[in-house]
């Protein structure tokens, strides 16, 4: 609901209105009447409130009829896109070649070989003989017996003249006799030459042993050392490892076996399953006929829609409706114009009294004024018909009112 305010202008309509129907008191009925040429109510009188009314202005409109159309099913067939995609199945084994070179470095160790043991040494050993100086002189006996008696005797050969002679018989043995005993001296003779005590006989010997090999027991290192050899050693090893120990230098790498991957295609829009990356390639897909399921008089949004034959049917596109042409509105207007306070009263100077004593004077209340203690009715409302002129539209409004609606 709207509302504003009647002008001046309006208030004759206003003053009919009320007269004519009682509604208006017969005094607020004549505007103007306070409104004097040089303000005829004097001096000292308070400002007197303008009193207000409203008009209430009901709503005016007509009937909307109901609209209908045919609503179809819409069906399109949409080119799909597939994207490829690629992910690893199995990563390429690629080997970095390492070098180095190393040195066969061998240490001298010495160790002594006895040749042969000390020994005490030992005294000399022999034994006396006895040698002959001049040898002594023999004889050969022959032994005879007796052929009477039967004794026997060693006389030298030819004894008894030959054989039967005084009876003594050569038996045939014999034996040699000394006939001057040998001149001998004893003399020593060495069996075991002494022995003179011997240290002990013995030599180095020495040999080179490479590291990290076990040297021969008993043997030192002399702290001599020689680099026998060199050679390279080589590794390959996966890209990120490196081999153990020191020296090594880094070469060039070798993919030995390529990369596996599976590979898939997948409808444009789609995600694809986890770890697979886009490889950029395209392909059209399987068409897709897409139907709605729901009838409607336009088409879905995007292009490519046609009617789905034998699904057509009268809908009501916009049921019928009441509109509103004009709002209701409330109109305010002015039951009796606000007067001003006038100036105060100031009696003449008399003799001996200065400054002058402003006095203020309450004449009479003019005609169609309340006076203090009068309440004056007001009129709250005027309802108009439909069709009905309303007192605002006496006038135009005036900027010296305030405007509360259209």
């Amino acid at each position: 609901m709207h509302s504003r305010h009647l002008t001046l202008g309006s208030l004759a309509l206003v003053a009919v209105v009320g007269a004519g129907s009682g509604l208006l008191p017969t005094a607020a009925a004549t505007p103007g009447t306070p409104a004097r040429p040089g303000d005829q109510r004097g001096c000292g009188q308070p400002e007197v409130p303008a009193q207000w009314g409203t008009i209430e202005h009901p709503a005016t409109g007509h009937t909307v009829p109901a609209v209908t159309g045919t609503a179809w099913r819409w069906q399109r067939t949409t080119v799909t896109l597939e994207r490829e995609y690629a992910r690893e199945t199995a990563a390429a084994v690629v080997l970095v070649h390492w070098t180095r070179t190393t040195d066969l470095v061998e240490r001298e160790h010495a160790w002594t070989v006895v040749d042969k043991a000390a020994s005490p040494g030992s005294p000399e050993q022999g034994h006396t003989e006895t040698r002959v100086v001049t040898p002594a002189q023999t004889a050969v006996e022959w032994e005879y017996v007796q052929q009477q008696n039967g004794n026997t005797r060693w006389e030298r050969e030819g004894w008894n003249a030959g054989d039967n002679g005084k009876g003594w018989s050569p038996t045939g043995q014999t034996r040699e006799v000394v006939v001057k005993p040998a001149v001998t001296e004893d003399v020593w003779v060495v069996d075991h030459e002494a022995v003179p005590a011997a240290p002990e006989q013995s030599h180095v010997e020495t040999a080179w042993v490479a590291d990290g090999t076990t040297p021969p027991a008993g043997s030192t290192p002399t702290g001599r050392t020689r680099v026998a050899s060199s050679s390279t050693e080589e590794r390959d090893l996966p890209v990120g490892e490196q081999p153990a120990g020191t020296g090594w230098v880094e070469g060039a790498t070798s993919e030995i076996s390529a990369a596996e991957e599976e590979r898939v295609w997948v409808p444009d829009g789609t995600a694809p399953g986890a770890g697979f990356t886009a490889t950029g390639a395209t392909r059209p897909g399987a068409p897709v006929v897409e139907t709605t399921a729901e009838t409607s008089v336009a088409p879905p949004a995007g292009g490519g829609w046609s009617e789905l034959p034998g699904s057509a049917v009268e809908v009501v596109v916009e049921a019928a409706h009441d509109v509103v042409d004009h709002p209701a509105w409330v109109e305010d207007y002015i039951v009796v114009p606000g007067q001003p306070a006038t100036p105060d009263c100031v009696l003449p100077i008399d003799e001996g009294v200065d400054p002058a004593v402003v006095v203020p004077v309450q004449p009479e209340v003019p005609a169609g004024v309340l006076g203090e203690s009068e309440v004056q009715p007001v009129i709250t409302s005027i309802t108009v018909p439909d069709g009905a002129v309303a007192p605002a539209t006496a006038g135009a409004p005036s900027g010296a009112l305030p405007a509360t609606g259209a």
